[in-house]
């Protein structure tokens, strides 16, 4: 007597779709226990303007005003900043993990020791921020205005700076690694002790002297 296989084959699928509505109802489940983890908190940032060591992960921020707000230590991965005001803010030792800061004005912030690989900080003001011993590796922070922010430490391995204004920044023993300063404004930056020849430079670079790329450092 032959057997199609078909009996056996109809337990295995209805198994793999039990595993699959499982495997969904886990994932909401996760979202919805992370969503109801951060709302506490977000209410507090938005009510006392800080919010140190909070659980803020995937948190909708984007536009708000948060001048010199208190976020040390946060953990905001995977947040939406796009557009927030955070003159001032106290950002030391927080975590933004693949954030999206796109357009936000981060001038003045302290960023000393925060991990911000993967975020998008493209066409961001962060003018005078200091980013000393932070992880910005692979951070896109093309068009953005970086002029006197200071790296100083800071993991740049793969960060894109492609047409940012970096004028008078300051980057002493920072690690670079395939890191791109494409079109980028470099004149009167600190490059002491960096490993030179890890940076990406062209024609369309400004560099520390003024002169045209591919820079030439000494």
């Amino acid at each position: 007597m032959k057997h199609t296989g078909i009996p056996v084959l109809i337990p295995l699928l209805a198994t793999g779709l039990m595993l699959a509505v499982l495997v969904g109802h886990w994932k909401e489940s996760e979202g919805a226990s992370l969503e109801q983890a951060s709302t506490p908190n977000l209410d507090r940032l938005l009510t006392t303007n800080a919010c140190v060591g909070c659980d803020l992960r995937g948190v909708d921020l984007s536009g708000r005003n948060l001048l010199g707000a208190d976020l040390q230590r946060a953990d905001l991965s995977g947040a939406d900043l796009r557009g927030a005001f955070l003159t001032g803010a106290n950002l030391q030792g927080a975590r933004l993990v693949e954030s999206d800061l796109r357009g936000a004005v981060v001038a003045g912030v302290v960023m000393n020791g925060a991990d911000l690989r993967g975020s998008n900080l493209t066409g961001t003001n962060g003018n005078r921020t200091s980013f000393t011993q932070a992880n910005l590796t692979a951070v896109d922070f093309s068009g953005a205005l970086l002029e006197h922010a200071d790296m100083e430490g800071a993991d740049l391995r793969r960060t894109n700076f492609k047409d940012a204004d970096l004028y008078e920044a300051r980057f002493l023993f920072a690690v670079m690694g395939d890191t791109n300063f494409v079109g980028a404004n470099l004149h009167e930056a600190d490059f002491s002790d960096v490993e030179v020849s890890e940076m990406q430079t062209d024609a369309s670079t400004t560099c520390p002297d003024l002169k045209p790329g591919p820079c030439a450092f000494q």
